[in-house]
Parts: structure tokens; C-alpha cells; sequence
């Protein structure tokens, strides 16, 4: 609490993006509390990934307020890298450096973003290669891993510049279900410490499991926002119970 006022680590107010007269998004509005892990949830065409882009100053939206940690997202001038830093993303393919090693994919924004010498940055990637249990893969290239592996990597890239909040676009679409099974007990000890996880997903199961908080998006509306329970049990909404019983049966 901030002068009687709930501070969330985000804020989107109002949020849409238009393209062609198209919504993609309309007006998007919901809060995040520090340490939720919310999966964002809809069918394709939804507008998960423009939003998760727009979150992440990938995409720019039409119109609407971001704010992380109490402090706005520019719309249309450079965000202050401090706010950005605030935030990190995983890729659904990865997008590890194919020339680098495991370690020197992580240490490598550790050199170029936060300025430290290959030592420290080499020392402080040891130690999140440990966290995600790869510190035997140190020096292998990606073309060596597993999709699983690589995805740890990723992980552990992204966590190295020390976000608030980390993004997930699809994070087990590329892995086979024993895989999925160990990013999703990795996400669960990431979720216990002081990190808020917002992950755009299609596996449902894998929603439930891993979320205290859910979002649904359908055309570009957001029709449902609240726990599990409240989304997944008992939700009142036709087209996301539809949506819903399409994934169980």
C-alpha cells in the first residue's frame, strides 16, 4: 500500500491496438500484484502475442497506460531503461546465440547492459546455470542441448539482468510432455521467490497448474480475469467455458 493506494508491479489501462481499423486489442484494463503468476489464455487470433509484445516495447500500442512498478511506459517515445529493466522475456523459439556457449549467452547481457567484466558476468551466470540445474552444460552451444535445456538457458538469460517481471510466450510449445513437466516445477520455484510471472499459453492444464491468476482474451476483449477458480470452475461466461471444454474434451 502507497499512501492508501494498492501498488501493483502492473498497470494496463485501456490498453488497444489498432491496425487497419482492426482492434486487436480493446481496451484492455487489469492490475498485477508483486509475485502472481498469470497466465494469459485465449484462442488464436486472440491477441496474446500483440499484447505480450506490447508489454515488452516490442509492439507500441494505439492507446492505453502501461505501468510497471508504479512508473508509465512511454506510447511513442523510448522508455527510460530503467523501467525496462524492470522486465524480461523468454522466447517461445528461444532465440539463444547459436556461436555462443550456455554461460556465454547469459553472461553476454551482463557485459553489455549492466557493464560488468566477463568475470563477474561469467561468475554470475555460473551461479544461474546452478539455479536452473545446468551447470554441467556451461559450455555447450545451443545445437548441443535439448529443447528443454535450451529453454533453461533462456530462462536463466532473462533472469540474469534481475527483472521484476518475466514474460513467457508459449514456454512448452516446443517441449515434449516429460519437458513441459520440468520448465513447469522450474516456473514453480522461480514463482516463490520475488519475481511475478505474466506466461502467454495454450496448454490449459498447464495454466491451471502453475497460475494464481488468469486472464482470457477472445477478438481482442478481455472477457475474463481472476483466480483459477474463478475462470476455469466456476465462470459464468459462455465462450470461455466453450473455449474451456473444447481443451478437456
Amino acid at each position: 500500500m502507497e499512501n492508501g493506494k494498492e501498488k501493483f508491479v502492473l498497470e494496463v489501462k485501456k490498453l488497444s491496438k489498432v491496425i487497419s481499423d482492426v482492434h486487436i486489442l480493446d481496451d484492455i484494463s487489469f492490475s498485477v500484484n508483486y509475485g502472481d503468476v498469470l497466465s494469459i489464455i485465449g484462442p488464436s487470433g486472440s491477441g496474446k502475442t500483440t499484447m505480450l509484445r506490447i508489454l515488452t516495447q516490442l509492439d507500441v500500442q494505439t492507446s492505453g497506460d502501461i505501468i510497471i512498478d508504479g512508473e508509465m511506459m512511454h506510447q511513442k517515445k523510448e522508455t527510460d531503461k530503467r523501467i525496462l529493466l524492470k522486465t524480461g522475456l523468454v522466447f517461445q523459439n528461444f532465440n539463444l546465440f547459436p556461436h555462443f556457449t550456455a554461460i556465454e549467452n547469459i553472461a553476454t547481457p551482463l557485459i553489455e547492459v549492466l557493464k560488468k567484466t566477463k568475470k563477474e558476468a561469467c561468475y554470475d551466470a555460473m551461479l544461474l546455470l546452478e539455479r536452473v540445474k545446468l551447470q554441467d552444460k556451461a559450455q555447450s552451444y545451443p545445437c548441443q542441448l535439448s529443447g528443454g535445456q535450451q529453454q533453461r538457458v533462456a530462462i536463466a538469460r532473462a533472469l540474469a539482468l534481475k527483472p521484476m517481471i518475466l514474460f513467457f510466450d508459449e514456454p512448452t510449445s516446443a517441449l515434449d510432455p516429460e519437458m513441459i513437466g520440468g520448465i513447469m516445477e522450474l516456473l514453480k520455484e522461480l514463482s516463490n521467490g520475488d519475481i511475478t510471472l505474466i506466461i502467454v499459453t495454450h496448454e490449459l492444464n498447464f495454466a491451471r497448474n502453475i497460475s494464481s491468476k488468469i486472464l482470457f482474451l477472445d477478438n481482442g476483449n478481455l472477457l475474463c480475469y481472476g483466480t483459477v477458480e474463478d475462470v476455469i470452475g466456476n465462470n459464468k461466461n459462455e465462450r470461455v467455458n466453450r473455449f474451456i471444454n473444447s481443451l478437456i474434451f
